[in-house]
């Protein structure tokens, strides 16, 4: 049998502890009430199955079979890859007679489109999620009075996979009915009772993680879809709302370590979402603006460290150490610089597990869902720009942005240091405030001056990378404990300064040059002046 009915949408929000703060939160009056009615338990068993290949992985979709008591329930789901706070994925799911899939069984189009063509037998185990849930129930209202329904499923258990194992501790806050901004409330209330952190992936993620051996992966941000016709108000939410999941999507990866690109990515997210603010912060209701702003800034803070000796080590110290391979300074430095960079992680890991981090999540992702900006706090001027079409706004913007670039690299050959850092600052802010707008515009008209924005941002940035270098050999140097280990540092940052600060000279020429060529670069939107 068939159906075009849509596939039913699951929209939840899940939460990750330990073992005490979920047991605190079990027992939490938020939780059970005065007269808490007996809770649901259930042991369940989910064998996950793909292809040899793992093709449904790579569609973005988790196969299962559930054993409930003597049920079997078979259950498809999409957008499994996607890493966000509030998961909102398609789900098909129905009564299978034996544990064996069977996925001539999936009656919804999209959902047997999406699978694909799968042979007799093809599917197999992957891996197997064990847990003992236990479920509530939460009606009522939310902050602003809308009616509620919220399961929420005590996860505890593990994964297993070829005989490895990794423990499950986690509450799904499930919406049955009400707006998703209700989850984000629930969720900051059980912050006052026992900390938590946001859990971005799927059990079907993490279980794919333990069978492949995969580590957290990076990814770049997702290109926005915004419309002319759209107005400020729309633009803000898709734009803010997609900073949010460009960095959160990199936060396992940030975390991890393995791969500077995830902490790179995840700065980048950030820096997105302040140069939004940037862009939009007058429309806002001021205390609003001004605690996103605060929490933006020290969340890319807490960052700054791991990148820089990221950046150190592997795009400057790497090029001499090649030139120079039995270098025992070099040697030194690098060993030093390593112990740095490991410092700066563990931060960096507290820090994303802090309170303060997630709550600042929580509280953001339901301002978001609930357009929170919409304030009786607003000016009637506030209210009348945030209606206004959005291609008025971003040929504003987009000209102003240009004018602050072209003024502050007026006399590029004679700039100090410092003017070329703020000069740098104007195109960082130039290229983000290009990157939300530039789908308005044809893709042909913004080539050439995209290009020429991006060669003078990287050349730019290669000035900064060199001046925070020296920096961090300073600081290295200066907080060294004295004897020949230190005047080892100490020469070797001689040889690093020395290096680049002659490679700049050299570089000064092509640095010039790509100003020129920027500056000659004819602006896309149709009000550049």
């Amino acid at each position: 049998m068939t159906t075009d009915q849509p596939a039913p949408v699951e929209t939840e929000l899940k939460l990750r502890g330990d073992a005490v703060a979920l047991e605190r939160l079990w027992q939490a009056p938020l939780l059970r009430g005065p007269e808490p009615a007996s809770p649901r338990i259930k042991l369940l068993e989910n064998v996950y199955y793909d292809t040899a290949d793992l093709r449904l992985r790579k569609c973005g979709l988790a196969f299962r079979i559930r054993r409930d008591g003597d049920r079997f329930i078979q259950t498809v789901k999409t957008g499994d890859t996607a890493a966000s706070a509030v998961m909102s994925r398609g789900e098909w799911e129905g009564e299978v007679s034996s544990p064996e899939p069977q996925p001539d069984r999936v009656d919804d189009p999209t959902m047997r489109a999406a699978l694909g063509l799968l042979l007799p037998g093809e599917l197999r185990p992957i891996f197997t999620t064990r847990v003992r849930r236990e479920v509530v129930e939460l009606n009522g209202t939310d902050s602003h009075g809308r009616l509620k329904v919220i399961e929420a499923a005590f996860d505890r258990g593990e994964i297993e996979a070829a005989g490895a194992r990794e423990a499950l501790a986690e509450i799904e806050l499930e919406l049955r009915e009400g707006p998703p901004g209700a989850l984000f409330d629930l969720a900051l209330a059980l912050q006052d009772v026992a900390p938590t952190q946001i859990e971005t992936r799927s059990k079907s993620a993490r279980g794919y993680a333990l069978a492949t051996g995969r580590r957290p992966a990076w990814v770049r941000a997702a290109p926005l879809d915004l419309k002319a016709e759209m107005t400020v108000v729309d633009a803000l939410a898709a734009v803010l709302g997609a900073c949010l999941r460009h960095w959160g999507a990199n936060e396992a990866a940030a975390t991890d370590g393995s791969d500077p690109e995830g902490v790179h990515q995840m700065r980048i997210g950030l820096r997105r979402f302040r140069s939004a603010l940037a862009v939009f912060g007058n429309l806002l209701p001021a205390a609003e603006a001004e605690w996103l702003k605060d929490e933006g800034k020290w969340a890319l803070d807490t960052l700054g460290p791991a990148r820089d000796w990221d950046v150190f080590q592997a795009d400057l110290l790497a090029p001499l150490e090649a030139c120079r391979p039995d270098d025992d300074d070099l040697a030194a430095l690098r060993a030093a610089a390593g112990e740095r960079q490991a410092d700066a992680y563990a931060q960096l890991r507290e820090a994303l597990s802090a309170p303060r981090y997630t709550r600042f999540l929580l509280r953001l992702g339901g301002w978001l869902e609930d357009r929170g900006w919409q304030s009786p706090e607003l000016t009637a001027a506030q209210k009348a720009a945030l209606a206004q079409p959005l291609l008025a706004l971003a040929e504003k913007l987009l000209a102003k942005r240009h004018r602050q670039v072209l003024k502050r690299g007026k006399g590029f050959k004679k700039l100090a240091i410092a003017e070329r850092h703020q000069l740098r600052i104007a195109v960082k802010k130039l290229r983000y405030t290009t990157e939300f707008f530039r789908g308005l515009y044809p893709a042909k008209r913004s080539k050439a001056y995209l290009a020429a924005l991006r060669d003078l941002q990287e050349s730019l940035g290669h000035l900064n990378d060199v001046a925070v270098a020296e920096h961090l050999l300073v600081d290295l140097t200066e907080t060294s404990p004295p004897g020949s280990g230190a005047r080892q540092l100490e020469r070797a940052a001689g040889k690093v300064i020395g290096w680049y600060n002659r490679a700049l000279l050299d570089f000064e020429p092509d640095m010039r040059r790509t100003w020129k060529s920027f500056a000659a670069t004819k602006p896309f939107w149709n009000k550049p002046s």
